[in-house]
């Protein structure tokens, strides 16, 4: 009935649009879409090109999410431009697929869905509350503009729409749900042998001649790492605001607008109660009217206007609470409502009001208290206020500033002393970063780029943590050289041993799995090679005892035939060789209880549908015409 009643209250709604169009274009801005001559296709998927521009975009996006997801592990020169490339285009080229195929079938997301979105994701906001700069800074990070963000938003929000279209049309029979768990439940008699890795690697002698022969076949393992070290300049959001002199003048405006903006928030809100009388086809809006005036007759009479709310108010929600409508902002419930609140005192009770949604009595409860503090008690948090407010064009200007300083400047010198910053250094560092500013990726990856180490140039501004941009450029330079032998020996020994160790118990296992093979039992094998033929019967999946890597591979070997057990090698991660044997398969019969069914039926579902979906997407970009132009000729 509420939501009937603000449906109808039309001002308010019409504000809200107009706020919300503004705040989007005051977030987003307009920026250029037109294409570019000098931007290449390098793909083509059903006469929709994909160019260059696209394709560089979508390898930086997948550079920076591989260095999110791998973290202080990432290293660049496992992931040369090729083959990002190649990933990114067949990518894009999938992504292309997908979406003619949503066009097609009439699917699309409103740019509204996804504003929102964007509004409630809470890496976005800052307590609670949308925050435009954030939001920007943490795009940006992404490689993205907003424009871009909110384009790739809306293909990941259609890509999923039709991934859970397809992918739930799967379900699993209680068939297949009694038979994945008969399969869960399977038991096999195992038995094993393991060959000590630790043993064959200790008894391998290596000598002399042995090392040097190794390090000169392969120094391009025992490399020291390509190193730098920096110069940078950071201009920080926080410094710059430290410096704005607020003025006492400054001060008492702000306070002043406070105050009008709590006592224009108090005004506009009060607490009210409400009997909802609706004219229907059995009472004429005249006879409703009437209704209500009888009501009001009789509160003027003593009776209890909230126990009359109860019995006669036909809007439930507020009725169950004696008419109790809370704080009522001003435009909520439509101008006919406000108009007859505001000329209420408290505890009075209006004349019947006819509004858009029926007639109305009403009772003004309360109007909202404001606790207004002093000036000297808000100073502290006005002086912040207002500093926070007049840095962020600053900000701007300086960075655009140092931007522009540091492209002309043949180092950093120029621009520190015209912006008031520091030059600092770091500490030598690799790819895979340093301590301090060198942890940061941005800077990593600016000081490997081209321009940077190669050409010798000031980076652009790089974006490295919340209010705060730097400039790096080199100040040294170290290639990578082969360790010295001394350094690398004790590694080389240890090399060779396991290598050498790993091929002999192979070897070994291949021998013993020959002669198992040829009918010698477990335990005789065993006692040959000096070792112990353990057994366990009735061995689950997850048993315990056993090492797992060995119950999966026991469990992936083929069922024994005609009395004989079924045989196989696996390594386990410390890097011993086992020979296993299956000599009994003991299916599941246990039958799955019915509220089991749902669950596991669901799993099997979702992993089911999952493979749908992929199949599709296969088979949509095996019929598009595909041509790729950057990679090869082939359509």
């Amino acid at each position: 009935m509420l939501q009937n009643m603000r449906d109808k209250a039309q001002g308010w709604i019409a504000k809200a649009i107009i706020a919300f169009i503004a705040f989007t274009f005051a977030i987003f801005g307009l920026e250029s879409l037109a294409p570019n001559p000098n931007n290449p296709e390098v793909a083509e998927v059903n006469g929709q090109e994909i160019t260059q521009q696209q394709l560089m975009q979508a390898v930086d996006q997948q550079r920076r999410l591989l260095m999110q997801q791998l973290g202080g592990n990432f290293d660049p020169s496992m992931f040369n431009d090729q083959m990002l490339q190649q990933a990114a285009l067949e990518g894009l080229i999938q992504k292309e697929v997908v979406r003619q195929y949503a066009d097609k079938v009439g699917m699309s997301i409103s740019a509204q869905s996804v504003d929102q979105l964007i509004r409630s994701t809470p890496e976005f906001q800052v307590d609670g509350q949308f925050d435009a700069n954030r939001f920007q800074q943490l795009v940006r990070s992404l490689g993205m503009t907003p424009v871009q963000f909110r384009q790739y938003l809306r293909e990941e929000l259609l890509a999923s729409h039709i991934r859970a279209s397809i992918a739930g049309s799967e379900f699993a029979t209680p068939y297949e749900v009694q038979m994945l768990t008969d399969i869960q439940q399977q038991t096999r008699d195992v038995a094993w042998l393991t060959l000590d890795v630790a043993a064959a690697r200790k008894a391998v002698k290596v000598d002399e001649e042995t090392i040097t022969s190794y390090y000169q076949d392969h120094q391009a393992e025992y490399m020291t790492p390509e190193q730098v070290s920096l110069e940078y300049v950071v201009l920080d959001r926080s410094k710059l605001a430290e410096q704005i002199e607020v003025s006492e003048a400054d001060i008492k405006a702000r306070y002043d607008a406070r105050v009008a903006d709590q006592k224009e928030k108090a005004d506009n809100t009060v607490t009210a109660s409400m009997i909802l009388l609706e004219s229907s086809e059995t009472r004429d809006e005249k006879a409703t009217l009437a209704l209500a005036d009888e009501l009001r007759q009789r509160m003027n009479k003593g009776e209890d206007f909230s126990v009359l709310a109860r019995e006669y108010s036909e809007e439930p929600d507020s009725a169950a609470k004696g008419g109790d409508l809370g704080a009522v902002e001003t435009g909520f419930l439509g101008a006919a409502f406000d108009e007859a609140l505001a000329a209420l005192t408290k505890g009075e009770v209006s004349q019947p009001v006819l509004t858009d949604f029926g007639v109305v009595l009403i009772k003004r409860t309360a109007g909202t208290e404001v606790d207004i503090p002093t000036l000297a008690a808000m100073r502290n948090e006005l002086v912040r206020e207002f500093k926070e407010s007049a840095v962020d064009p600053l900000f701007v200007e300086q960075s655009q500033k140092l931007a522009d300083i540091s492209f002309e400047a043949a180092d950093l010198q120029q621009p520190a002393e015209e912006l008031g910053l520091d030059v600092q250094a770091t500490d030598l560092f690799g790819r895979r970063g340093g301590e301090g500013v060198a942890e940061n990726r941005a800077v990593i990856d600016a000081a490997f780029s081209d321009d940077v180490l190669n050409l010798q140039a000031n980076s652009e501004p790089l974006d490295i943590g919340p209010g705060k941009v730097a400039v790096v450029r080199i100040k040294e330079h170290k290639q990578p050289e082969v360790k010295p032998l001394s350094d690398v020996r004790d590694a080389i020994v240890a090399q060779i041993q396991q290598e050498r160790a790993d091929q002999q118990l192979n070897d070994k296992a291949g021998a013993i799995l020959a002669e198992l093979g040829a009918g010698k039992t477990g335990a005789e094998v065993a006692e040959a090679y000096a070792a112990e033929w353990q057994i366990k019967e009735n061995a689950r999946r997850g048993e315990e005892g056993v090492p797992q890597q060995l119950l999966m591979d026991a469990f992936k070997l083929p069922h024994p035939q005609a009395g004989m057990a079924s045989y196989g090698k696996t390594a386990l991660p410390n890097g011993d060789v086992v020979v296993v044997a299956v000599n009994k398969v003991v299916q599941g019969t246990e039958a799955v209880e019915s509220e089991q069914v749902q669950t596991i039926g669901n799993i099997l579902s979702m992993r089911m549908g999952e493979a749908l979906f992929g199949e599709y997407q296969q088979d949509l970009k095996n019929t598009a015409d595909v041509k790729r132009f950057a990679q090869d000729s082939e359509s």
